[in-house]
């Protein structure tokens, strides 16, 4: 019993980077590659890892989470401007998409930086958890 738990323990420490590194291989196997146009993924073995970029509608987007199926736009990506250039706002979905302290966006003409994490409000709708960055 001692040695399935530890087995266990193992699993679970490591499963998240072993499933992330064949995800990766996959993908470099089937001739994608960052910065490629997006392509709807069939399931999680074809996904988009956190951090890879994709062409999207004209624009660069990057995904925020591991196994990512969704449409850039939609939910789980964040827009890459360029350098020094905050991206427009765009409604979160949820918790994986919200923007975090320190998370800078262009809304309604003015950037903005995110004081709290979690923050899927606009400026607008929740003044408190947003500075005006001049």
């Amino acid at each position: 019993m001692i040695d399935g738990e530890l087995d266990r323990r193992q699993t679970l420490a490591t499963a998240e980077k072993q499933a992330t590194e064949l995800n990766t291989a996959y993908l470099a196997a089937a001739g994608v590659e960052p910065g490629q146009e997006w392509k709807q993924p069939q399931a999680a073995f074809d996904a988009y890892p956190k951090g890879w970029t994709v062409e999207h509608s004209g624009r660069t987007w990057e995904s925020l989470i591991e196994a990512n199926v969704f449409e850039p736009g939609v939910s789980s990506w964040r827009e890459v401007s360029p350098e020094g250039e905050a991206p427009e706002w765009v409604q979160p979905s949820g918790s994986t998409d919200a923007y975090n302290t320190g998370d800078r966006v262009t809304f309604d003409g003015a950037v903005f930086e995110s004081i709290i994490d979690g923050n899927v409000w606009s400026p607008v709708d929740y003044p408190a958890g947003w500075e005006t960055v001049e």
